[in-house]
């Protein structure tokens, strides 16, 4: 039993290399070394995420659960205050970059991706503006001026990944 574990156990380090391989073959123009990587680690992270996992802020299983989750809330008697900590921001951005980007050809049949990609690019921009300066903050606001460039890579990575099912490797 203990060989078929081994087989079949993937650690966050192979993972995020997994992600990383592939997302070189079609970066985002003007991206960064810094943003590649931590897209790759966006992927890696909920490659390793359950829907139902109760230790962390869920995944939305859709476009329509991010408005419910990060988007709604926002809304009161009083008016739009929108969400206001980075942290929250940050996941509410990953998640949109999932969505739109690797799942981009199932979700284009039910929404308005350029909606989401601004709604995506929003989210990490608020979260670094949240941030103020630092590394993180000009991480993030970097991945959100190239956000709909990053959602093409994530989209044409799912692609290349679904099609290479097919091929045979000798």
């Amino acid at each position: 039993m203990s060989y078929l574990k081994g087989l079949l156990a993937v650690n966050s380090e192979q993972t995020v290399k997994f992600f990383l391989g592939h997302l070189g073959k079609g970066v985002a123009p003007g991206a960064t070394e810094a943003e590649v990587i931590y897209v790759a680690s966006i992927l890696a992270h909920y490659a390793h995420t359950s829907r139902g996992d109760t230790t962390s802020m869920p995944l939305s299983g859709s476009l329509y659960e991010v408005l419910e989750s990060f988007v709604l809330p926002g809304f009161t008697a009083e008016g739009a205050s929108g969400l206001q900590d980075p942290e929250i921001l940050e996941i509410a951005g990953s998640q949109t970059l999932l969505l739109v980007g690797f799942f981009r050809d199932q979700m284009r049949r039910k929404h308005n991706l350029g909606f989401y990609d601004n709604l995506g690019r929003g989210f990490f921009g608020r979260a670094s503006n949240r941030l103020h300066h630092g590394g993180k903050a000009d991480l993030l606001r970097q991945v959100a001026q190239h956000f709909p460039g990053w959602a093409a890579s994530c989209c044409k990575m799912s692609r290349t990944l679904r099609e290479e099912r097919y091929l045979l490797k000798m």
